[in-house]
């Protein structure tokens, strides 16, 4: 019986390097299954810095993205909110259902970022149409793909850093802080600024009434970005240049209603002309060079009668010059320009409904025919010109152009200055600047643009 005793005893010692390993290597998977195995400490700050810092950039940029699309500013809203909620969940002691959300979600977001940079969002007002990288965002993404790589990791090792010793999680203590940082920097850098559209109104009438901080004074406000817009938003030119000091004003409903019909009647086109492919092929021809801020003007030898009277009615709207993001075929439609023929200086025309179309004229412009059909402005639309430097060119002056005013209801394009603003921070040169040439170095160059 002793004997018995003694066998029976020492099977654990046997199973040290038999049935013991076999039990632990059936108790790991059970072990790694276990929703409440904890996270290391560092792994639970790590990660939660890193979702608080991708949650706040999208709340900061709910505003700017609510105003171009509502249900896209909820979105931000809601990912913003998810990513602070889980980085609570993740401060704790989080369950390894917590971390897969974690990991899973930052994944969709990541994909979502790069469908819209790629080849656009397949729906929404700019369904299609690729938007372009910036800093904020980029940081944002750097820190979902933080978030999902160190969220695998401990899904696989939860324990992973736990044997950190004190000194050494102090000095990582800097990492977190540097997350933050950086953060931060996305949040407050000229990229943010730029992105946030400064509150501008959807691509509609609201959007054109000025509320929520839609103003048109382009002149006295921070620039939007710092690569050239004030200069090229600060135009010269008398009748207002290609900026203005006016400042929106609310519309009452029914001229908002009005002012929402003769914005549709201009919507009609988009459909017609998308690329510049398509208005040359109906007859259109390029006046002037393209240009950040103002894009790439097409006009058409017969618009029908010239608008005198100064209102907009349904023949007027439907022949605008046509307004594009570039001069290749492939060059997508970014807005419409009107004309009205009225050289009264003092009395602006009455235009659309409502207040808030400001429009502006030029004096003394230098115009000179290309030879192969359409017109050239050899030292810009905006700067007066002198006889001298036009003659250089085999130019002509024009005295005054008219008035004129610019309308930004194209998808995709919608104004950050407004809808009726003279300048159009979204259309900008191919290095994604606004740096122009001098007036007098323009001459018969296609683009104005520094890098062209």
């Amino acid at each position: 019986m002793s004997m018995l005793t003694a066998i029976l005893d020492s099977k654990p010692a046997i199973g040290q390097g038999g049935e013991q390993r076999g039990a632990e290597a059936v108790a790991l998977p059970e072990t790694s299954r276990n929703p409440n195995v904890p996270v290391s400490g560092p792994g639970r700050v790590l990660l939660a810095t890193l979702s608080f810092a991708a949650g706040a950039i999208h709340l900061v940029m709910v505003p700017s993205h609510a105003g171009e699309w509502l249900a896209e500013g909820f979105a931000f809203a809601a990912v913003g909110w998810l990513q602070i909620g889980l980085g609570v969940m993740l401060a704790a002691r989080p369950s390894r259902s917590v971390l897969r959300i974690s990991v899973l979600a930052n994944a969709a977001f990541i994909a979502t970022w790069i469908v819209s940079r790629v080849s656009g969002l397949p729906f929404g007002p700019r369904a299609g149409i690729a938007e372009a990288a910036s800093f904020v965002d980029i940081t944002c993404v750097a820190l979902e793909a933080l978030l999902v790589i160190v969220g695998g990791r401990l899904l696989v090792r939860p324990d992973h850093g736990s044997r950190l010793g004190s000194a050494a999680r102090v000095a990582l203590s800097i990492v977190p802080i540097g997350i933050l940082a950086v953060a931060t920097a996305a949040i407050v850098s000229p990229s943010a600024l730029n992105h946030a559209h400064h509150g501008v109104g959807t691509e509609s009438a609201a959007g054109a009434t000025g509320a929520h901080g839609h103003s048109h004074n382009a002149v006295g406000a921070e620039p939007i970005d710092d690569k050239g817009l004030s200069k090229v938003m600060n135009g010269q030119g008398e009748g207002g240049g290609h900026a203005h000091t006016a400042a929106d004003v609310d519309l009452d409903p029914a001229t908002r209603r009005q002012l929402d019909a003769q914005l549709a009647q201009t919507r009609l086109l988009v459909d017609e002309f998308p690329t510049v492919r398509s208005a040359e092929a109906a007859g259109y021809f390029r006046s002037g060079p393209f240009s950040p801020g103002l894009g790439a003007h097409y006009t058409a030898i017969a618009l029908g009668a010239l608008n005198t009277d100064g209102r907009m009615d349904v023949e007027d709207l439907a022949h605008p010059t046509l307004i594009y993001d570039g001069i290749a075929p492939d060059s997508r439609l970014a807005g419409f320009m009107y004309n009205i023929a009225s050289m009264d200086t003092e009395h602006a025309p009455a235009g659309f409904a409502g207040a808030n179309d400001h429009w502006h004229y030029h004096t003394n412009v230098c115009i000179a025919t290309r030879p192969g059909g359409g017109i050239d402005a050899p030292l810009g639309a905006d700067t007066t010109a002198t006889k001298e430097l036009c003659d250089q060119y085999g130019g002509f002056l024009i005295a005054n152009t008219g008035y004129m005013l610019h309308v930004w209801v194209v998808p995709g394009y919608s104004s950050p200055q407004g809808v009726f603003s003279n300048v159009n921070g979204k259309i900008k040169c191919s290095d994604g600047t606004y740096h122009i040439i001098r007036p007098e170095d323009i001459g018969h160059r296609t683009s104005t643009c520094a890098d062209a």
